[in-house]
């Protein structure tokens, strides 16, 4: 493994992506919940009743990895999937009784988590993390909206 800092933080930011997915899932997993789910119910607590169509265009995902989560979520029985009247092409989903209702635990198992990584950080400390890291995410964004080019023989030795 490369000492390069760049290298290092990129090993560093998964590592803590990883870790954080795993406790969200210990939190989540006593109440059916998969963390895949979150990005989805977060979206359908906002706007229920949508087309499969929509919901893709809300959500930074792909449309195999959004059709196989909903197909989950429906045999856990946070979602109902049924056919669109009128257009049986689309897909319409709606929250049953159980996604609504596991929002609560959602919400609580987030906050327990951040508790814990928020620990010993000043608020200050947490103020300039999100708002450095929303500026990495936006730059990014950015670049993958633009063309990349590495030449091989402008890296090898």
């Amino acid at each position: 493994m490369s000492n390069n800092p760049e290298h290092l933080f990129y090993f560093s930011l998964s590592r803590f992506t990883r870790l954080y997915t795993k406790g969200l899932s210990k939190r989540l997993e006593p109440h059916g919940i998969k963390p895949g789910y979150l990005e989805i119910l977060f979206q359908l607590w906002q706007q229920d009743n949508v087309t499969q169509k929509e919901l893709l265009a809300m959500l930074d995902i792909e449309q195999a990895t959004l059709s196989n989560t909903l197909k989950r979520m429906e045999r856990d029985g946070f979602l109902l999937s049924t056919r669109k009247p009128g257009d049986r092409r689309l897909t319409q989903l709606q929250l049953t009784d159980s996604g609504r209702a596991i929002q609560k635990v959602v919400s609580a198992s987030i906050d327990d988590l951040q508790a814990t990584v928020n620990s010993g950080l000043t608020i200050n400390d947490r103020k300039y993390f999100r708002r450095i890291l929303h500026q990495m995410t936006e730059q990014v964004a950015s670049d993958l909206e633009e063309g990349c080019l590495i030449l091989f023989d402008e890296v090898s030795d």
